[in-house]
């Protein structure tokens, strides 16, 4: 496991590599970090036994686009013990907020990425954004309570913003490093991530959205079987940010969207939403987002020919591209 040590006042930290605690690695090893863009060693760093090695990220290229591996001495030559493995520089605030963020000083955008309800919580869309000549910020989501999800919905416990405060801060930080204007921030993500997108993009004024199939009225979607003993994966997680799980809650919950539409009353920012035109999640929470919005007018629809939820991970990843390719030309 890599362990990053966020720096106070950067968004860039250190990378800390740790071959004992890693793989058990109990004599001399070395670190052999790759460039994939240039094709060449950045780094050899030999590493004393039960001790780690630290790289600044700061001095590393803004495309990460790195693989490491170990190796041990054997007969006096360096041998590999483990394949290369690619380098993800995940980093997280003083407040607990893990991100991924690969900064691209050519360019005056910034692409948040939220991402999905995921039993094991990580970054969506690294590959699909791959080349894409933006400035990049994934935001994980791990900070809930539920045992199989950990979802916070980017929000917070107990009806309090206790999540969303330090991830609005996270952004905030990116936007002074890059000295970006909010306009040319996209927000994007899907399912859980489409949600997160349309709610920090209406609320803080960032002026692109790129959601796909999101929930719009949380109450309805985490309350289902709310009340019957359901076994479904998502009332615990309505329970996290609500307090209980009750027809109350989850009014309280189906009215955070449109809390955050309204919040700014002039803000119209470029929002483009894709979802299936045959699955649930268009009817249930698209075609009221659309209700919410009426009086803006930058809201644009995509609507793909399919019936279930789970297809949206075929069709958006090139809905995204495409579209965040329109955003920054």
């Amino acid at each position: 496991m890599i362990i990053t040590n966020f720096k106070d006042g950067n968004m860039l930290g250190d990378l800390s590599f740790r071959p004992f605690e890693e793989h058990g690695i109990e004599e001399e090893s070395r670190l052999v970090l790759y460039n994939n863009v240039e094709g060449d060693f950045s780094h050899l760093l030999e590493i004393e036994p039960f001790e780690k090695a630290k790289i600044d990220l700061n001095t590393l290229e803004s495309h990460f686009d790195y693989k490491f591996k170990y190796q041990l001495k054997k007969n006096g030559k360096w041998t590999d013990h483990i394949k290369y493995k690619y380098l993800k520089p995940e980093q997280e605030t003083d407040k607990g907020i893990k991100y991924l963020f690969y900064p691209d000083p050519t360019s005056q955008h910034l692409i948040i990425v939220f991402q999905a309800i995921n039993k094991n919580p990580g970054y969506n869309y690294i590959r699909t954004l791959k080349d894409i000549k933006a400035s990049k910020l994934f935001i994980k989501d791990d900070y809930g309570e539920d045992e199989l999800t950990r979802s916070s919905y980017y929000l917070g416990k107990n009806r309090t913003n206790n999540i969303e405060e330090p991830v609005h801060e996270l952004i905030l930080r990116a936007k002074r490093t890059l000295n970006i204007d909010s306009k040319n921030i996209i927000c994007a993500g899907s399912s859980k991530g489409g949600f997160a997108a349309l709610f920090f993009g209406y609320k803080y004024g960032f002026g692109n959205i790129v959601a796909g199939g999101p929930q719009v009225l949380l109450g309805n979607y985490l309350g289902k079987g709310k009340l019957e003993g359901s076994s479904s994966i998502l009332p615990p997680i309505l329970k996290y940010l609500a307090g209980e799980v009750s027809q109350e809650s989850i009014e309280w919950a189906n009215g955070l969207m449109e809390t955050a539409v309204r919040s700014l009353p002039d803000h119209d920012p470029k929002t483009y939403i894709h979802v299936g035109r045959g699955e649930p999640h268009y009817e249930e929470h698209v075609l009221p987002f659309i209700k919410m919005a009426e009086a803006k007018k930058n809201l644009e629809v995509d609507l793909g020919e399919y019936n279930t939820h789970s297809e949206l991970s075929v069709h958006y990843p090139e809905y995204l591209k495409k579209a965040v390719g329109k955003l920054i030309k």
